[in-house]
């Protein structure tokens, strides 16, 4: 009656997928050391990630039991196509590391390290990192570039990168074919870049202002020109 979670199930061995499968066909088991058949009904929820369409034609993975599990597939997208998801989580491991007091804040250098830097293990990869910063932080002003590890700080790492990359190039071809004419693509990607730095610094105008190279009052009209056009 309850749910059995299954992580990296791409890792069971063919011995172990058939004697799993004959419990998810059949719903009966033998305990260790056992002789009797025991019933059970549960939900299975399995993690993997490896293709494992890919495992079955290279016969590493049985074809009927994919296809047992497969019922429903949830897909998620690697970190490092999600960039928007880095300081929201960044933040939150801060949080985790320090729940008696407020967090330090992230300097602008080290945000941006953080969104272009490469993930290869995805949320772990930035949670030890975040750990790794947390730790070599000390006093009560933000987190600077000082605080990242040395084996971080690599020169290709805080080159100047190009942010109009095909990511960038891809969401404005989806809305030109979607009927955006050029002044309302300049408008809408104005009015993303103010949402996102204004949420990205709760609120805070002058910091908003800064990161977007413009002015307060120039920042605070535009929200106001919106709100009015709205």
């Amino acid at each position: 009656g309850g749910t059995l979670f299954l992580d990296e199930v791409g890792e069971l061995p063919l011995g172990l997928q058939a004697q799993l499968l004959r419990v998810v066909q059949e719903h009966t088991y033998k305990r260790v050391g056992d002789n009797t058949w025991q019933r059970t009904d549960f939900r299975l929820v399995c993690a993997t990630n490896r293709d494992l369409l890919q495992e079955v034609q290279q016969g590493r993975f049985r074809c009927d039991l994919y296809y047992r599990l497969a019922n429903w597939i949830c897909k998620l997208p690697p970190l490092r196509e999600r960039p928007e998801d880095i300081l929201p989580l960044a933040q939150h491991f801060l949080t985790e590391l320090r729940p008696d007091k407020k967090p330090p804040e992230l300097d602008e250098p080290v945000r941006d390290y953080l969104v272009r830097r490469d993930f290869p293990g995805n949320v772990r990869d930035l949670k030890q990192l975040v750990s790794r910063i947390s730790y070599r932080h000390v006093g009560e002003g933000p987190i600077t570039v000082g605080d990242i590890p040395e084996d971080e700080r690599t020169a290709e790492e805080f080159a100047q990168r190009d942010w109009r990359d095909g990511f960038f190039e891809q969401a404005i071809r989806r809305a030109l074919t979607m009927g955006g004419g050029l002044k309302e693509i300049s408008q809408a990607a104005s009015d993303t870049a103010i949402r996102i730095t204004v949420s990205d610094e709760e609120g805070n105008l002058q910091r908003a202002a800064r990161r977007l190279g413009v002015t307060d009052r120039a920042l605070q009209m535009r929200r106001a020109n919106r709100h009015l056009a709205g």
